[in-house]
């Protein structure tokens, strides 16, 4: 094969879809770069009743997303696909709320889906929360906080500071929302209940079962008894500093955390007094609006509807499409790496409490300098390789720097803070303890992470030598044992990539995940989807040799985006990452531009490692 083939062809389609994302992203009003579930923009929908911020066109447009993601059988469904209880009991009233006849058939079936998963007692703390503030059940269906929690010592073990990020501001709005207690006007749901002989609600259990769950549950009753009780000064103290935690965290884009901890936290600050004119206010419901987009909703003809995304625009996405939405292949759009600099974490954040490192590192999103995001940190540092300037190597030793300080004791890496996927308060018998944690120390996103960690510091000469890396090799191992039978192809891509840039070819855990990545190719070429075969090419080129499994998938993403360029209705194909990992009540995100990004990616490498694409056997002469 020469120059101007197929894989040449290939290469400029993708860069060319690449493009088209790019410009998606950064028109007036953008499209959604990482797209959730419809709980946020439910909760918004649900949360206007107070704020009377939305537009007609933002409230229509948020609608027809909840609508477009109905089920046939009247259910919303999480990431996977399955049924879930409480997206069902949010879009449910969320559509109702906005007028939707709740007679209708597709509301009907949703309401009988609620009841059949056990009702809106057996729904997560936010649709619980929102019956409380509704007036349609007693607040004895939330969990109690102490208020004298916030008077502890940050290092403390039941501070709410020990919280991860997402959960303290979660849990601090919680407080203050309960304490107030906090009343909306909306429509009341309680059909959403389920009611015993007497007609009256059937209530949660708020603990797990078992002993510790009862006498849990008994110590939550005799906090609200003694919510009570005339407490004086102490307890005026503690809900002061909580209100202040809730306004010393609000970030310079308006936001706090990402969408979920805004919305609670501006229902917070109204119910502690704050009116609605306050520039808090005002800073916060822009930063909500900035941080909607549009998604188009698949069908014979793509509808384009209006989300609620969990943050405002990804650094990640700028870094790692900006890299490839260049004029040339291989060339980095104009402008994107200054945007970057300037984009870099240059205060001290509450990251630091327990991570002894300077200032660095990137968040999820600009003007959000209070949250480190590893994630972010690995894709700009990624973008950056092969530009090093006098500008960027300071960077880049402030995020070596950072990345080696968020590694955790037993040798993988934290996302957002360390210790976030075992906080102590989370061992407690509550119901709803796992949302205190992000994720779970086990969880393949911890896998991925500390993956990338250790390819990114490769290349800024971190080796095995060194005993930190030593330890994040041998958690991967000892995960692979365990679990890697169960990871997706991207995972495996991932940590094939990084015991290749780490470790020796005959090192145990880089020849098993290679041979487990090779076992998983199929007798097209592929891998899967686009999006899995490209990461699984990139993976089996860091590898050294080329090979013919890595000729395979070359072949078959060819032929892939020569028939999506047929195929496609739009000037490029939405190939979503549906594994990007989120927070809090959104694990899961979709980030559209994925598939052609890696994609591109992928061929781009082929052509500079391997070069040609070698004739198929249809192809070969007799």
């Amino acid at each position: 094969m020469t120059v101007g083939g197929p894989l040449d062809a290939a290469i400029e389609r993708s860069q060319s879809w690449c493009r088209t994302w790019w410009s998606r992203f950064h028109q007036p009003q953008p499209w959604l770069a990482a797209i959730p579930d419809v709980g946020p923009s439910c909760e918004v929908l649900l949360a206007d009743a107070l704020f009377h911020d939305l537009e007609p066109g933002e409230r229509e447009g948020l609608l027809a997303w909840v609508r477009s993601q109905q089920h046939e059988d009247g259910s919303w469904r999480d990431m996977q696909g399955e049924p879930e209880l409480s997206l069902t009991c949010l879009g449910y009233w969320a559509r109702v709320q906005a007028g939707d006849d709740p007679e209708s058939e597709d509301l009907v079936k949703a309401l009988r889906v609620i009841h059949e998963l056990g009702g809106a007692r057996r729904a997560n703390l936010c649709v619980r929360l929102w019956l409380a503030m509704a007036g349609t059940v007693e607040w004895d269906w939330v969990p109690a906080v102490p208020s004298e929690l916030y008077l502890l010592p940050e290092f403390a073990p039941l501070s709410p500071a020990r919280l991860s990020p997402w959960a303290r501001q979660m849990v601090t709005a919680l407080h203050l929302l309960a304490a107030g207690p906090a009343h909306i006007h909306v429509h009341d749901a309680a059909e959403l209940l389920l009611y015993n002989r007497h007609d009256e609600p059937i209530p949660p259990r708020l603990t797990t079962p078992g002993l510790a769950g009862d006498l849990l549950q008994a110590f939550d009753t005799s906090i609200r008894l003694a919510h009570k009780l005339p407490r004086g000064a102490v307890r005026r103290r503690a809900l002061t500093r909580a209100r202040r935690w809730i306004e010393d965290s609000q970030q310079a884009h308006g936001g706090w955390f990402s969408a979920r901890p805004t919305i609670y936290s501006l229902l917070a600050l109204r119910v502690s007094g704050v009116r609605s004119d306050d520039p808090r206010m005002r800073r916060g419901l822009d930063y909500l609006r900035r941080a909607r987009g549009i998604v188009a909703v698949e069908g014979s003809e793509p509808v384009l509807t209006l989300a609620q995304g969990l943050t405002g625009h990804p650094l990640a996405e700028l870094a790692s499409l900006g890299g490839a939405a260049g004029r040339e292949p291989g060339e980095a759009v104009a402008g994107v790496h200054e945007r970057l600099l300037a984009a870099e974490i240059a205060r001290p954040g509450p990251w630091q409490r327990r991570a002894d490192a300077p200032s660095g590192g990137w968040s999820v999103e600009a003007d959000a300098e209070a949250h480190l995001d590893l994630r972010t940190t690995c894709s700009v540092l990624h973008a950056f390789r092969g530009t090093r300037t006098s500008a960027t190597r300071a960077s880049l030793r402030r995020a070596a720097e950072v990345m080696l300080a968020m590694q955790e004791p037993d040798g993988s890496f934290a996302r957002f803070e360390r210790g976030e996927a075992d906080v102590p308060l989370s061992h407690l018998p509550w119901r709803d303890a796992d949302q205190l944690n992000l994720g779970a120390p086990e969880d393949e996103g911890r896998v991925v992470l500390t993956a990338i960690v250790l390819r990114e510091l490769a290349v800024l000469g971190w080796r095995r030598e060194d005993d930190r890396i030593a330890r994040a090799c041998a958690w991967l191992e000892q995960a692979h044992a365990e679990r890697g039978h169960l990871w997706s192809v991207a995972t495996v891509a991932e940590v094939v990539r990084a015991s290749a840039a780490q470790c020796v070819p005959d090192h145990p855990l880089r020849t098993a995940c290679e041979q487990l990545l090779r076992s998983r190719q199929r007798e097209d070429g592929s891998f899967g989807d686009e999006l899995s075969t490209a990461r699984a090419l990139i993976a089996m080129i860091a590898c050294g040799e080329p090979c013919v499994q890595a000729q395979r998938a070359a072949r078959h993403l060819v032929a892939r985006v020569g028939l999506l360029a047929r195929e496609t209705l739009a000037d490029a194909p939405s190939l979503p990452d549906t594994e990007l990992p989120g927070y809090g009540l959104s694990p899961r995100l979709r980030d559209p531009s994925a598939g052609v990004r890696d994609i591109h990616t992928a061929l781009l490498s082929f052509r500079r490692e391997v070069g040609e694409l070698a004739p198929s056997p249809s192809e070969s002469p007799a």
